[in-house]
């Protein structure tokens, strides 16, 4: 990368985290992850999504299919080595949350997760087509980013 091209800055939507958790998901998103250079984006992931993975979690130990160790190996893989960058959630970002909520838009993890990347000028990254139509049909600024962008 040359020193004229910008580090494009992604907040990764929990679908993007689950794989490390050892979490099945959609082949859109396996593809993707191996795409994500590291020396031309810069990832960051919200502890959103960490509790919403711990739903998924949940869901594994139901089934009996739940590998505590590959679990903690991966949370420690987001949390701990730098290769994912944590960001925060403010106040006004639960502010935007209600108000998309309001909107019409009920998953308030989405909300959240939209509204930092809004305040933080990052883009994120997701495979949500509802949230998508969403932002297009309230004509809200758009920060959202698809697989097949990258």
């Amino acid at each position: 990368m040359n020193n004229n091209q910008r580090v494009q800055r992604i907040l990764l939507d929990t679908s993007f985290l689950l794989p490390t958790l050892g979490v099945e998901v959609e082949h859109e998103v396996m593809e993707v992850i191996p795409r994500l250079n590291h020396e031309e984006v810069q990832l960051f992931y919200s502890h959103w999504s960490l509790l919403e993975s711990s739903w998924f979690a949940t869901k594994q130990i139901k089934q009996d299919t739940y590998q505590k160790t590959r679990f903690r190996r991966g949370l420690l893989s987001i949390t701990k080595t730098g290769h994912y960058n944590a960001v925060s959630t403010g106040p006004d970002d639960y502010m935007i949350a209600l108000d998309l909520f309001q909107m019409g838009h009920s998953d308030m993890i989405d909300n959240l997760l939209y509204a930092t990347a809004l305040r933080n000028q990052q883009q994120f990254l997701t495979i949500d087509t509802e949230f998508s139509k969403f932002v297009a049909k309230n004509e809200i600024e758009d920060v959202l980013l698809f697989p097949k962008e990258l």
